[in-house]
């Protein structure tokens, strides 16, 4: 079509017919009816496309724009978590603090009662240990003092008795040990 027009342009077959129109009037008829043939083809064929694109645009924006949405929704909800996590750690601290506190205390309780208790033990552990001691150096006492009260006597006794004496006095003992037992 265009070959057409320009052949036609380049033989100057044409002649203006007047002011509005500066061409051939089979022309303007002919360019007439190709136009409203190509743009019965555009809106045929072209609209449905233009409409399909401009449809799978809005349905992408309203897609990208409600994922958006629910992006947001779930950041001021992680926001509002992460908010209350905060002050409830405040909290959790100051009740950790305080457990803690009630905690040392028992602690403390204990081992101070436990180191009472190892301390009374201690001492009478060391009460028994004395009176065993003592116990045990007075009979230790007892017995070397009557070995040397008996060693004295028989000292005495040997110094003052004669033979007889000394025998009567032998037998009576021997008797009395008899009789006793």
């Amino acid at each position: 079509m265009l070959s057409t027009i320009l052949l036609a342009a380049e033989s100057g077959t044409h002649k203006p017919n007047g002011n509005i129109l500066p061409a051939d009037i089979n022309e303007v008829i002919w360019a007439t009816i190709a136009l409203v043939i190509i743009l019965a083809v555009l809106a045929w064929k072209g609209l449905p496309a233009a409409k399909n694109m401009a449809a799978a645009r809005t349905a992408r924006l309203e897609k990208e724009l409600a994922d958006a949405a629910a992006e947001r929704e779930a950041a001021e909800t992680a926001l509002a978590e992460l908010q209350q996590r905060i002050a409830n750690a405040d909290e959790e601290c100051a009740r950790i603090l305080s457990e803690a506190d009630g905690t040392a205390v028992s602690v403390k309780d204990q081992l101070i009662a436990k180191a009472d208790a190892d301390a009374t033990d201690v001492r009478r552990r060391a009460g028994d240990d004395a009176a065993s001691a003592e116990g045990q150096v007075s009979r230790g006492l007892e017995v070397e003092v009557g070995r040397l009260a008996i060693g004295a006597a028989e000292a005495v006794v040997a110094n003052t008795l004669d033979a007889d004496a000394q025998s009567d006095l032998i037998d009576k003992y021997i008797t009395q040990v008899g009789a006793g037992s």
